[in-house]
């Protein structure tokens, strides 16, 4: 528990300001780690600040307001872009005089920096000091809640926000490559190392995780969270889960998003579950699944590309079917046992019926007449 008090040196400092007609300004926040300090202790009230080498970061005040006539608030606000250091000392002072007005011993806690891709944490600390006209002397009129925000519940806001952007580009779950894949060797069931998405949560998966099967029928479910406190890094944490059913849940106040990557059957085969890809690839797969599937497909003409229907008739004139082997090696049998077109009877070609004389088969006419003569070529024989 943390231990708050006002300085005698500020009582001290403020009457002389007061007599002078000077404002009582406090303007910077001191932090300390200092070692051994036991937050349940009453502060004692003539505490200075702590050695040089104990001080881990000095900020001036970010904002300060009224509360009422005699209390008002300083406040500060130590940005992601503040840190690494630890401390369980606050104090609040007037830079120009050193004079220290407020401490607060409290638990040690982290502030962290983000740096190479680790975000680091938002602090917000707040001092109320209160006595017999506090407004007037220190000189301020600007309203406390016109400007003080519940950090936490703005932090959460803007992380709900991000998670929901994120299902608008990946939906419920995507996975890429083989993150997240379920597979087997031997007897041994494991999840594949990778990155998904599951409800906005982006997950990764270092090493390949062996996973026990005890019962099948059965699925593997992915199970992710985002959670941290007040004064740490927030992150995914995620695990692997083989149940029959599991659905989304609320666990010490951190809700759970679950998807299921893979089925098993009772024979131990593995139907992956996975979506792949953004939302625009998965519905662009699904699309293409279902054209495939699909009837509702354009008939193929001789101007149109399309789809066509398979025919084995070998009589048919139509320009809309697509002729199977089947078809094809009746025609060719058929072709096979004519006489090529390009065959002649003594030098009449067979593009259609012919007529032969008897001069083609070197026969005798019936209406020759004459004497056979000229060693029977008939040369000088008589014609009609």
């Amino acid at each position: 528990m943390s231990q708050t008090t006002i300085t005698l040196a500020f009582e001290q400092w403020k009457a002389q300001q007061g007599a002078t007609g000077e404002p009582v300004l406090l303007d910077e926040f001191v932090f300390a780690n200092v070692p051994g300090l036991d937050p349940d202790q009453p502060v004692d009230r003539n505490e200075t600040l702590p050695p040089t080498e104990q001080i881990v970061h000095r900020q001036a005040v970010s904002r300060k307001g009224v509360v009422n006539d005699n209390a008002v608030v300083h406040s500060v606000v130590l940005g992601a872009d503040v840190g690494d250091f630890s401390f369980n000392w606050i104090g609040l002072l007037n830079k120009a005089s050193g004079t220290l007005a407020m401490i607060v011993h409290a638990p040690l806690q982290q502030k962290l920096k983000t740096a190479e891709g680790q975000q680091g944490n938002v602090l917000t600390r707040s001092f109320l000091m209160e006595y017999n006209g506090a407004q007037a002397e220190i000189g301020i009129n600007t309203p406390a809640e016109t400007w003080q925000i519940d950090f936490t519940a703005r932090m959460a806001g803007m992380d709900e926000r991000q998670r929901l952007e994120n299902i608008d580009i990946f939906g419920a779950a995507a996975f890429f490559g083989d993150g997240y894949l379920v597979g087997k060797s031997g007897n041994q069931f494991y999840v594949t190392k990778g990155t998904g998405y599951v409800a906005g949560l982006r997950t990764t998966l270092a090493e390949n995780l062996n996973i026990t099967v005890t019962t099948r029928p059965v699925k593997v479910w992915l199970d992710v969270c985002w959670t941290g406190t007040l004064t740490s890094v927030w992150g995914v944490q995620s695990r692997i889960t083989v149940a029959d059913n599991l659905a989304d849940y609320v666990q010490n106040g951190v809700q759970h998003y679950v998807f299921a990557v893979a089925g098993i059957d009772e024979n131990g085969n593995i139907t992956d579950l996975r979506p792949k890809g953004t939302l625009n690839e998965q519905q662009a797969s699904d699309a293409l699944r279902k054209h495939e599937q699909s009837r509702n497909h354009p008939d193929a003409t001789t101007r149109e590309k399309g789809f066509v229907q398979l025919s084995s008739e070998t009589n048919s004139d139509s320009e809309m079917l697509a002729a199977t082997p089947k078809a094809v090696k009746a025609a060719m049998d058929n072709a096979n046992g004519r006489v090529p077109s390009g065959r002649k009877v003594n030098g009449h070609p067979l593009s259609g019926d012919i007529t032969l004389w008897a001069s083609d088969v070197k026969a005798i006419s019936a209406d020759a007449i004459g004497q056979i003569t000229d060693n029977g070529t008939m040369a000088s024989a008589n014609t009609p």
